[in-house]
């Protein structure tokens, strides 16, 4: 089945508003296993929604809409997607009811608009809105020999994703009869480019499941998608694939798996947590031009209290001499941008936390302070583990802009512990 998705909104157009409903419900249908190739946003204008509700059925079996279903005259989507079907707009005595139990139950005056949500086309199936007013709605009608089915739902993320999930997706579920699961491979320290080579043909062949690779900011992300009647189906199919390219050269880049868009987003720092309650260790940092962003992204973790002690915001060189306990000499003869103070940074951090591994940053995040000897992009890591201590230097596209130097940093400091730990 293909789907286009339809937003509706004038301040879509004028970007006063991010479009977060068309990537949470193409993430979803993805996860359904239904193709969409296609999404679009037009204002609230009845000729130019018409004529592209129109388009996108030429195009789809499919057309998710979103927004327009208000009490208010530039609320005209149901309108117009009820004259495509050619199907009049009935007042719906439950939704009436429903809108009257809110209004009730919030305490809030109805205005008698408010009663234009409740007239719905006629044949459809109505999706009651427990976030909100504006009822969802799904129609359904052969058109020229072929079904076209249309979803209506309101704009607002706060009812549109909890209302997609809840009634939508079964209904889609029903329509469809196939489901998918998708799993993800974070790789570090392979470009894309290089990833693709390694398995173009495995992409090429491959066709259930699929397998995509995409560049994120530090690291490539190979996506596996299986499709089938049966999540478990999809999920045997996906680890069959995932186990076929863990013995490609790609494989051993290849750092942590992960099915769930959340976790993909914290894939590094889900790793080195896991790493090191698998271990019974503790962590703890030293950072100098991360200012503390490595701790931070540890402790935004629920439960992260188990493994993280603390950190220690080390900016000025008072402060790598006196808490971390930086040798003067250090700062003097190699600078607090070298590997000899990212090492004595480390094993002060070490000391001073009493933490079983520790990781300490040091470098040149910019857009000033560069030098012909460490430009700006520069920067040095240390790793202190039992009595041993690890150094390495960075030199990070100088071209970066600041944050994107300090994210960088933060993602390779939590690898070369990852790295540390699994040998």
């Amino acid at each position: 089945m293909i789907c286009e998705i339809l937003s509706v909104g004038t301040e879509l157009l004028l970007g006063d508003i991010i479009n977060t409903d068309a990537a949470f419900i193409a993430k979803r249908l993805s996860e359904l296993g239904i193709t969409s190739y296609r999404q679009s946003v037009v204002g609230d204008n009845a000729e130019r929604l018409r004529e592209t509700i129109g388009e996108a059925f030429s195009r789809s079996d499919l057309v998710i809409l979103t927004g327009g279903l208000g009490p208010t005259l530039d609320d005209i989507t149901k309108k117009i997607t009820a004259e495509y079907f050619g199907v009049p707009l009935l007042m719906d005595e439950s939704v009436r009811e429903d809108l009257l139990r809110f209004f009730d139950k919030t305490g809030r005056p109805m205005t008698e608009n408010n009663l234009l949500q409740a007239l719905i086309p006629e044949g459809a199936e109505v999706f009651f809105n427990k976030w909100g007013t504006a009822p969802g709605i799904a129609l359904s009608k052969e058109i020229n020999g072929t079904l076209k089915t249309a979803v209506l739902l309101p704009g607002p993320p706060s009812e549109c994703e909890p209302m997609f999930r809840e009634c939508v997706t079964p209904y889609l579920k029903k329509l469809t009869n196939q489901t998918s699961y998708s799993l993800n491979l974070h790789l570090y320290g392979i470009g894309e480019s290089r990833a693709e080579a390694i398995l173009h043909d495995m992409m090429e062949q491959s066709t259930n499941p699929t397998v995509a690779p995409y560049a994120c900011e530090h690291e490539v992300r190979i996506r596996i998608t299986a499709f089938g009647k049966t999540e478990d189906e999809c999920r045997k199919l996906c680890r069959e694939k995932a186990k076929e390219i863990s013995k490609t050269e790609a494989g051993k880049y290849i750092y942590t798996e992960t099915n769930d868009p959340w976790e993909a987003k914290n894939s590094v720092v889900l790793a080195l947590i896991a790493a090191l309650r698998s271990r019974g260790m503790t962590f703890g940092t030293a950072e100098s031009c991360t200012a503390g962003m490595i701790s931070s992204a540890v402790g935004d973790i629920p439960g992260a209290s188990d493994v993280l002690l603390g950190g220690i915001v080390s900016y000025a060189n008072e402060v790598k001499e006196k808490v971390l306990g930086v040798p003067r000499v250090v700062l003097d003869d190699f600078g607090a941008v070298s590997e000899e103070c990212a090492a004595a940074m480390a094993k002060g951090a070490k000391k001073a936390l009493g933490c079983d591994i520790a990781v300490s940053v040091t470098g040149v995040a910019g857009p000033g302070g560069g030098s012909e000897e460490k430009p700006v992009g520069t920067v040095c890591f240390g790793l202190a583990f039992g009595d041993e201590v690890i150094t390495e230097k960075v030199m990070f596209n100088r071209k970066s802009d600041r944050m994107r130097i300090r994210r960088l940093t933060t993602a390779h400091a939590m690898m070369m512990v990852i790295k540390k730990l699994k040998g």
